[in-house]
């Protein structure tokens, strides 16, 4: 819907991601006819990354942002659009957002004491008379049900105008140059059994000892007394929420629906598959050893220390106004994390490879973001030559401030085009 593209790119939702998400996910579920979906349960696992068994009455995170997101709206209409004919609205008690016209204000005459009126006895009316007081009853539900009819053709219009402008947008494009009818598309979280052997061994794994399994035959780790064996490694597969709901959401894309999706364990990923499908790899090195081998097509090098506990990203090849390393930092409590988000060419003839990568959760979640901030990414689409035809293959560097592992909010501060 085109009021609703308006609405997340415009000046009061734009430094809220959060909460642009939060509209965009219930107002699609509506227009998809999915409202019956729509509760604070299904709102924490797709929005706000909760697990899929967390208690929401214990959370209160979707009521608060429900209730900010209701403020955000009010701001929006009353400031930036007070002469939009239709208006979205959230009633309280519920999350399904009303899509309707503008009321106007209407003026009602005072009530007349009836003391004031002579009552006279009614006397019976003639039957024709009867029928044409009928007819102003009846021309006015005829001009309400031809009202209903113009709000549904003006709804189903601005849906459609919405769509258009969907597969004109840019991420469109990055979305098509994964989700391609008839091709199949992998989606690789990362794997956090071995984010834990590394943090206990504190060195990084490389990419052919994880291929080979040969790691762990090397050291079983400890913690206190217990010893952690090959054996236990080899039969846990963990990979963290964020990135299942990540991998959930991207399934969920119109583009996704028409092309092969898969999620898979990068533990259990080949070398062939990355060469006859196109690939999704989600966290940095340390939790997806597979996108070593992209590094040298890379001008941003995501990389963890595992003896400091440190992640960073390394620029290899410096331009006015940038660092040569970007360190994640906390300070005041705030933790400041990098993400980067990459789209280059696959290992196969014409496949393509999307990139996630953060020196921790939160970054990881800035390059999630990213591309789902319409605002932020058609304006960083158009300066790297983006047309309605063509996404060029880049990687962009974000930064973000984070509070407990979230990004709230993320900016552009680095890219690169990088060529075929």
């Amino acid at each position: 819907m085109a009021l609703l593209r308006q609405i997340l790119s415009s000046r009061t939702f734009a430094k809220s991601v959060r909460l642009a998400r939060f509209l965009e996910f219930i107002c699609l579920r509506t227009l998809e006819g999915k409202a019956r979906e729509i509760n604070e349960q299904q709102i924490g696992i797709h929005v706000f990354s909760r697990s899929p068994h967390y208690i929401a009455s214990e959370d209160s995170i979707v009521r608060t942002q429900a209730r900010l997101l209701r403020l955000r709206l009010d701001e929006y209409f009353e400031s930036e659009a007070p002469h939009s004919p239709m208006v979205i609205s959230i009633p309280k008690g519920g999350y399904v957002p009303v899509f309707e016209p503008r009321q106007s204000v209407l003026v009602t005459a005072p009530p007349i004491p009836s003391s004031s009126v002579a009552v006279k006895p009614e006397a019976a009316l003639p039957e024709s008379e009867i029928r044409s007081e009928d007819r102003p009853h009846r021309r006015q539900w005829l001009g309400i049900a031809a009202a209903s009819v113009i709000l549904l053709i003006l709804a189903g219009w601005g849906f459609h105008l919405w769509m258009r402008a969907r597969i004109d947008s840019p991420s469109h494009l990055l979305w098509s140059g994964i989700f391609a009818p008839g091709q199949r598309a992998i989606l690789v979280p990362s794997d956090d059994a071995l984010v834990l052997y590394q943090e206990l061994i504190q060195a990084a794994v490389p990419l052919d000892e994880y291929l080979s399994g040969s790691y762990l035959e090397q050291s079983n780790p400890r913690v206190g007394n217990a010893e952690l064996t090959s054996n236990w490694f080899a039969a846990h597969q963990y990979t963290s929420t964020a990135d299942l709901n990540l991998a959930m959401r991207l399934g969920r894309l119109p583009e996704a629906v028409n092309a092969d999706v898969e999620t898979r364990n990068a533990r259990v990923l080949r070398l062939d598959d990355l060469k006859s499908s196109n690939i999704v790899l989600i966290g940095g090195i340390g939790a997806n050893p597979w996108i070593a081998l992209f590094a040298d097509r890379l001008n941003f090098d995501v990389n963890y220390d595992w003896k400091t506990s440190e992640g960073y990203v390394r620029n290899k090849h410096l331009q006015s106004g940038e660092a040569p390393i970007y360190y994640e930092a906390l300070s005041n409590g705030f933790r400041r994390s990098y993400g980067v988000l990459a789209f280059l060419p696959g290992l196969g003839d014409d496949g393509n490879v999307l990139l996630f990568e953060g020196t921790g959760m939160a970054g990881t979640e800035s390059a999630a973001d990213f591309p789902f901030n319409s605002r932020s990414f058609d304006d960083f689409a158009h300066r790297i030559g983006a047309t309605s035809t063509h996404m060029p293959h880049f990687e962009a560097l974000l930064e973000t401030t984070s509070v407990g592992g979230n990004a709230p909010e993320s900016r552009l501060i680095a890219w690169r085009i990088i060529q075929p």
